[in-house]
């Protein structure tokens, strides 16, 4: 009864870093060859890993995207936006919406429908 019975609850991490102080105390010659063959293997993964990727880009072209896809064609923003309602007024700019003297909400609606209606004539 002089010592309770406590588990040990040793979690991954744990290990990893007992695993570490054992190599530092057992073998501290060979701390740095270690970590140069562990440099040369990630230095491999690496190489492998881009070797692949560009035979994959090589083999597999989607026809279907094409580059105006990637062109952004939102508002051109220039600096950083202080309320919601500057945000409202730059964006129904951008689709040619007068936002004079409309509320948020209608604004909203009416970025709304626009972007809608936009959407639906590039899709057809």
């Amino acid at each position: 009864m002089f010592f309770p019975s406590y588990a040990l609850n040793i979690a991954g991490s744990e290990w990893f870093i007992i695993f570490i102080v054992i190599i530092i105390f057992i073998f501290p010659k060979k701390i740095g060859s270690i970590s140069k063959t562990i440099g040369k293997f990630v230095g491999e993964y690496e190489k492998a890993k881009g070797k692949i990727m560009e035979q994959k880009n090589m083999f597999v072209s989607d026809a279907s995207i094409s580059v105006e896809d990637h062109v952004y064609k939102g508002p051109q923003i220039q600096r950083p936006i202080s309320s919601e309602r500057e945000k409202l007024e730059i964006i129904a700019k951008s689709l040619n919406i007068n936002s004079d003297n409309i509320v948020d909400d209608e604004l909203r609606n009416l970025i709304s429908l626009k972007l809608k209606e936009t959407h639906n004539k590039e899709t057809n």
